[in-house]
């Protein structure tokens, strides 16, 4: 179910903290903002499966959701966590491709959905916002072909203690880590029971404490020095 935003105001100031919406003016966000319409996800919904067709992005106003690669046996790399204010969805639409991913709500989660052509009708009247935004997609990549590197040239507990300090690090502040430690074994691209036991060993060091549903980092120079190239 989706309804029209109700403050359209506070929706903009928002996206003005987005890196994706910074290059425009702000009576340009002002208009995304009252084109963007609100959808709310229980804990287990999918937003969105692979190979749907793309037509809207979406900006992570509550909550948390999981983007993951499944395959035909219906087993599921993680690549990424999206939390409030951040932004998914967006790469299919500049080529109009199905979806790559699957999106799942960790939680119940709000999310303002934007469709492409209301995004695309903004954007190419500002030539400026557009190359900006180029440079952005670009780091996107990078990002993406690094998460590759650790795969290939990390250990286990090096991929897990990379993965739990670039988390916290999202949420200045915060040190616990929201998510499951099934969650977290298929992000890192190992067996839950393997995860258990580089998280035992990671606890044993005094790096982290495990809860229940949650990962609190202890110290964060601890996990950095698991990290080796």
């Amino acid at each position: 179910m989706s309804t029209a935003v109700p403050q359209a105001e506070a929706v903009a100031a928002l996206l003005a903290e987005i890196p994706l919406f910074q290059p425009l003016w702000p009576e340009e966000r002002m208009t995304l903002a009252g084109k963007m319409r609100v959808k709310r996800f229980a804990k287990g919904e999918v937003v969105f499966h692979r190979e749907d067709p793309a037509s809207h992005l979406y900006v992570v106003a509550s909550g948390t959701v999981k983007i993951a690669l499944p395959d035909e046996t219906g087993r599921e790399v993680v690549v990424a966590l999206y939390r409030g204010g951040d932004v998914f969805g967006e790469l299919a639409l500049f080529d109009q491709a199905p979806r790559s991913a699957t999106v799942t709500a960790l939680s119940e989660t709000v999310v303002y959905a934007l469709s492409g052509e209301d995004f695309f009708a903004v954007l190419e009247k500002n030539p400026k916002a557009m190359r900006r935004l180029l440079a952005l997609l670009a780091r996107i990549v990078r990002r993406v072909s690094g998460q590759v590197g650790d795969l290939v040239f990390l250990d286990l507990e090096g991929r897990v203690a990379k993965y739990l300090l670039d988390i916290s690090e999202l949420s200045p502040g915060k040190r616990e880590v929201e998510l499951t430690q099934e969650d977290l074994a298929n992000f890192v691209g190992g067996t839950r029971a393997a995860v258990n036991r580089a998280l035992a060993d990671l606890q044993k060091l005094g790096a982290i404490e495990i809860g229940r549903r949650h990962i609190e980092v202890r110290d964060p120079s601890k996990l950095k020095a698991q990290i080796r190239y």
